[in-house]
């Protein structure tokens, strides 16, 4: 009775998702609409909602690098939410254009539109991270303008997505897996639909204000994963390792050239550093992730 309720006097609340075509973007508006949120999408191509479209009241094709394309877009919303970032190694746009300039505008826009709620997604260690990684630097000066806008916020800060674990095992699947170091630092990596649910208790209004850091419900060193990668895929195990060093040096070399691939290196070399361990929350076996990859490619 009380659920209904809820449901129903949040039936006019409009939340608006940034990032939403991303792994993680689209099941937050899954779990928001679940939840009875008007949601309003901001994407570049609506096309790459893919499934997650039907979840959506309203889509608003807008870049992040371009502000004149975010006006209006907080209209009449309640809240805002943003794991919109660079997750690509090319040249364009830079970590420093996107994670950086597009979501302060994006904060901004929001606080000066009168949103009453927002989260952001960082990364667990960013307070830490941040002085090894320009990236990681990026979303932590968000973070900390975030703070002052006078919007009530939350920062989620995720130990690492599925869909990273995603690309070591397409790594096993060609032959050999390389870990940084090693590989006996820990993580607890979590699925996107898990931590979309912690992601929609944190947006409604009444939620409390502060650093939330999680993780999924197993705990691996970056050897593990590599092998339980190789047993789904019924192959012995071939690991090799990458001295930190080499990944510190090619975050030095490529920053003039291509700022992405440097500021990447960087926050890989801090994998042989220190685990990245969040409190465990979710459903989702990583193991049971790999075998869907196997059965579909």
């Amino acid at each position: 009775m009380i659920a209904g309720r809820r449901r129903r006097s949040m039936a006019d609340r409009v939340v608006v998702v940034a990032g939403a075509s991303g792994y993680l973007g689209r099941y937050v508006l899954q779990a928001l609409a679940s939840r009875g949120w008007r949601v309003r999408a901001l994407v570049r191509e609506p096309a790459r909602l893919g499934w997650a479209r039907e979840f959506c009241h309203e889509i608003v094709v807008g870049d992040l690098t371009r502000p004149e394309t975010l006006e209006g877009l907080f209209k009449g919303a309640t809240a805002g939410f943003c794991s919109a970032g660079v997750r690509h190694l090319r040249r364009r746009p830079t970590y420093y254009e996107v994670d950086y300039l597009g979501n302060l505008a994006l904060v901004r826009r929001a606080a000066a539109e009168g949103v009453e709620r927002f989260v952001f997604v960082s990364v667990i260690n960013g307070e830490r991270m941040r002085r090894i990684s320009p990236a990681v630097e990026a979303r932590e000066r968000v973070v900390d303008e975030l703070k002052g806008l006078g919007m009530s916020w939350a920062v989620l800060r995720p130990t690492g997505f599925f869909n990273d674990m995603a690309e070591l095992f397409r790594l096993a699947r060609g032959g050999m897996v390389w870990v940084v170091g090693e590989g006996t630092t820990r993580i607890n990596p979590i699925h996107g639909a898990d931590l979309a649910e912690v992601a929609a208790e944190l947006i409604d209004p009444g939620a409390g204000q502060g650093q939330v850091p999680v993780g999924g419900p197993e705990v691996f060193t970056q050897v593990e994963i590599a092998e339980l990668a190789f047993k789904v895929l019924g192959k012995p195990p071939k690991i090799g390792h990458i001295p930190p060093w080499t990944l510190k040096l090619l975050g030095r070399v490529a920053r003039p050239l291509n700022p992405n691939l440097a500021a990447f290196a960087l926050m890989f070399s801090a994998l042989a550093e220190t685990d990245a361990v969040g409190p465990p929350t979710g459903s989702h076996r990583l193991e049971e992730f790999f075998r869907s990859l196997a059965k579909h490619g």
